[in-house]
């Protein structure tokens, strides 16, 4: 059935789809009236000016290769996108499929820009407004794929906000978005276009950047100290300036046999070694950290089935008193007898439990064992001696962490007040709040509280008020110094001024020498705990005397 000429006007004015006819001189010789309804712009305004004057900038190059494609020797119909001005200023997307008959273009368009802000909003970060974790991932898949191609390596950087949580909890969660704002824009300021900048999740951005040389203004470490540069001005806030640092960990990829998520994680890696030199560190990955992880797989692999072998034990070591140097209680240690390595001390193993989950039910073990063996303890007289034992972080997240507490205690028939549990404040800044709830349930069962390390936290103070806490250990760190040192000998007289007043008991760890023994004294230090006084020991060899009551535990509530 044919159509008449009006019939073909009458879909052209009354089309949905923007409709443009154009010369080769890159000018619309005809336009439907939809463009003036999406760009605002009178038809005669868009055909009096060629039509690249109204792309957006970003999208020229685009635009003119597909148009000397499509022009070739064979020509084609073209589709592609880009953003046109309109009378207001802002930016409409446009997808255009055109087709060149040798006279003039024939091009249909619609406005897509509601689908491309949707787009946008699933692939970018709600809080940042900077790429999400799955954008900067498949950025980052893209610049490894296009390694050959282009000269220099794909660099992947992991940034992490130190003591985010700490800022939350000092200036509220607000503040910490303020500071993740900030954080994004100044990234994105100081890196090159090129370079993406994502939100990983939580307090860590990803970085990508490719083409870069060993050294020189495009090097890695150039980049570096561009990523670092975002956190050398405070950041303002409505409670006032925040001074930030930021970790970072960066894994270079040379080939593009690398996974991208293979490289992250060796970013991960290298992440992860920077925070243990402190704040504001970075660290490469390297053939050396590679070994590293090998050998953290490895030990990993077998501390999994340590418990059931029997190749954990617990080891004590005494607390003693500083009036008369009796031991009125023992701090419970793990040791790994391992079968090839001999004996482990936590601190080789403790930190890959903790990342594997396996803190744990080794955690469990080791409070029941304590439990046990201050039962027979107290069946051989000693009724008031008492045993601290160590609280990781994930222990003390998890929901049946009480109850598990609760547990020992019925099952050995120990009194709470005789169990002294030692929580970090690293422990207790990962989820202060989930964190305090349990020390609270603790609290009421009875159990003492001690707060481990401290001092080596710049919040020390504040959560000294907040927590629930019947114990404060002076970190080993203080103590090394206390005699050399007019700084470290301040703070262990200020802890010590500051707890008495609290009505808190003290003990200092590793009290090595007599000479800090003898300061402690003076000091008025009530409890103290180091190599001068025992080694961490077998039970059997653990050598009690009748000495004075342990710290006065905590009332408990009539109803408990």
């Amino acid at each position: 059935m044919g159509s008449s000429k009006g019939d073909v006007e009458r879909f052209f004015d009354r089309s949905p789809d923007l409709l443009a006819i154009a010369d080769r001189r890159g000018y619309f010789t005809c336009l439907n009236p939809e463009w003036e309804a999406v760009l605002g712009w009178s038809r005669d305004e868009l055909m009096a000016e060629p039509f690249l004057n109204f792309v957006h900038p970003e999208d020229l190059e685009r635009t003119c290769q597909e148009i000397a494609r499509a022009t070739g020797p064979s020509p084609c119909t073209t589709r592609y996108e880009n953003r046109l001005r309109t009378r207001d200023g802002v930016w409409r997307w446009l997808l255009w499929s055109a087709r060149w008959d040798g006279t003039e273009w024939s091009a249909v368009a619609k406005d897509i820009t509601t689908r491309k802000e949707l787009e946008r909003h699933s692939l970018h970060d709600a809080l940042t407004g900077v790429a999400n974790r799955a954008l900067a991932t498949d950025r980052l898949g893209a610049a490894i794929a296009r390694l050959g191609r282009n000269a220099g390596a794909a660099v992947a950087l992991l940034v992490d906000v130190d003591d985010l949580t700490t800022i939350n909890d000092t200036h509220g969660h607000a503040g910490g978005d303020i500071v993740l704002r900030a954080i994004a824009d100044r990234l994105t300021e100081r890196l090159r276009a090129a370079d993406t900048v994502g939100r990983f999740g939580g307090d860590r951005f990803l970085v990508v950047a490719e083409g870069l040389a060993d050294g020189g203004a495009h090097g890695i470490e150039a980049v570096i100290e561009r990523v670092h540069g975002a956190f050398s001005r405070p950041i303002p806030t409505r409670n006032g300036l925040i001074s930030v640092t930021g970790s970072v960990g960066v894994a270079v990829a040379r080939d593009r046999a690398m996974d991208p998520e293979h490289l992250i994680r060796d970013a991960d890696v290298a992440l992860r070694r920077a925070k243990s030199d402190g704040r504001g560190h970075a660290e490469v990955f390297d053939a050396a950290l590679a070994e590293e992880v090998r050998h953290r797989l490895e030990l990993a692999a077998q501390l999994r089935g340590a418990l059931q072998r029997g190749e954990l034990r617990v080891v004590f070591q005494p607390l003693v008193t500083m009036v008369d140097g009796n031991a009125v209680g023992c701090e419970a240690l793990l040791r790994w007898d391992h079968p090839d390595r001999g004996e482990l001390a936590p601190g080789s193993f403790l930190r890959i439990a903790e990342d594997d989950g396996l803190i744990v039910p080794i955690g469990a073990w080791v409070l029941e064992e304590s439990c046990r063996q201050l039962a027979a303890w107290r069946a051989q007289g000693q009724r008031d001696l008492w045993v601290s034992v160590n609280v990781s972080a994930r222990q003390l997240g998890q929901a049946d962490f009480v109850a598990v507490v609760e547990r020992a205690l019925r099952e050995t028939g120990v009194p709470p007040s005789s169990i002294c549990l030692e929580v970090t404040e690293t422990a207790v800044l990962r989820r202060p709040d989930v964190a305090r709830r349990a020390l609270e349930a603790l609290r009421v069962l009875g159990v003492r509280v001690a707060l481990d390390d401290f001092g080596l936290g710049y919040s020390s103070l504040t959560h000294l008020k907040a927590l629930p806490v019947d114990v404060v250990k002076v970190d080993r760190s203080f103590v090394a110094d206390l005699v050399d040192s007019t700084q470290d000998r301040a703070v262990v007289e200020a802890v010590l001024t500051l707890a008495n007043r609290m009505g808190l008991t003290v003990i200092a760890e590793g009290v090595e020498t007599a000479d800090q023994d003898e300061l402690l004294r003076e000091m008025g230090c009530p409890m103290v705990q180091g190599y001068l006084y025992g080694r961490p020991v077998p039970a059997a060899d653990v050598v009690l005397s009748a000495a004075p009551a342990a710290p006065a535990a905590p009332a408990a509530p009539a109803a408990a």
